[in-house]
């Protein structure tokens, strides 16, 4: 793969976001969006120290070629059915000492990166139990979100993730190649759900899959999209590398694939179609925000960004 100068990879992008004229600024032109974005993006942009993501395990029953995270395919065994005990341990002690903080009020939780969340709905709902026992406090309570594949997505689940109150729920589509049964269960999930979102990557081989999806996706019922740019790391510079040697990545903050436009052109189509969901350019300067001091020295009020 090809390494690009960070100048040349921002002229591209600078260029292309110019031609788009509803295009929606914020968090200092790193949040760049169509319409009100998920309250789970909120802190993206905004400090939040007590927020969280969790890990809920390390499995996946997918293997994508572009997964950042190193999430093992093994099946969910007793071993690591142990170790997501003693982490739970070490993050509840933590999760109480910080909910005793005079200034304590997160704005989101999460269950995102590792494995399939929905492979452990058992040690999310150890979570989800402490979650609703220390913000029970609160004036407001965290947005509550999580990020799935999709496939253990059935409707015994969905009525157990409305019970432990989930707000979103967020399908990466591209995970198992926008397949027919996670589109039926995107669409079970809006009875149970109050938010559906779709959260995939601008991975160019799904191009035309991207488009396709847009149309289904407003039909459903989503109501935010997000489509990310991928981190290249040791986990899959290799397979990165094999799938599109001609690829170009560049360096801001991590290593990222450059879309070549893509999430641009799927923003376009969006306005032309006049879809009614949101959509987020979720590129390397939402991840540059995240994991670097610009967010704390920067506070922009978002407020009324965040929709459910």
């Amino acid at each position: 793969m090809k390494i690009l100068p960070i100048q040349d990879v921002y002229q591209r992008k600078f260029e292309r976001q110019k031609k788009i004229k509803k295009l929606q600024y914020h968090a200092a032109g790193h949040c760049v969006h169509l319409g009100k974005i998920s309250p789970g993006c909120y802190s993206c942009f905004v400090a939040d120290k007590y927020c969280k993501n969790i890990i809920a395990g390390l499995s996946c029953n997918c293997d994508c070629p572009y997964c950042a995270s190193g999430a093992q395919t093994s099946s969910y065994n007793e071993k690591e059915k142990l170790e997501n005990l003693l982490r739970f341990k070490v993050d509840s002690e933590l999760l109480i000492k910080e909910s005793s903080m005079p200034d304590y009020n997160p704005r989101k939780m999460s269950f995102s990166g590792g494995g399939d969340p929905l492979m452990y709905i058992d040690n999310m709902t150890r979570y989800m139990d402490l979650f609703h026992e220390i913000h029970k406090p609160l004036k407001n309570k965290p947005w509550y979100f999580l990020y799935t594949n999709g496939q253990f997505a059935t409707k015994k689940n969905l009525e157990r993730l409305n019970a432990l109150g989930f707000d979103e729920i967020r399908f990466h589509l591209g995970a198992t190649n926008f397949s027919e049964k996670v589109y039926r269960n995107m669409g079970n999930a809006v009875e149970y759900i109050k938010t559906v979102s779709v959260e995939t990557p601008a991975w160019p081989f799904h191009r035309e899959k991207l488009f396709q999806m847009l149309p289904r996706i407003q039909d459903i019922g989503v109501k935010h999209l997000n489509i990310t740019e991928i981190e290249v790391n040791k986990n899959n510079f290799s397979r990165i590398s094999e799938a599109l040697p001609d690829g170009e990545i560049c360096q801001c903050g991590e290593l990222q694939l450059y879309d070549s436009g893509l999430v641009y052109d799927l923003m376009e189509e969006v306005i032309r179609k006049k879809y009614t969901y949101s959509v987020l350019d979720c590129n390397c300067f939402v991840k540059s925000i995240q994991r670097t001091p610009g967010k704390w020295i920067f506070h922009e009020a978002i407020d009324g960004l965040c929709v459910e």
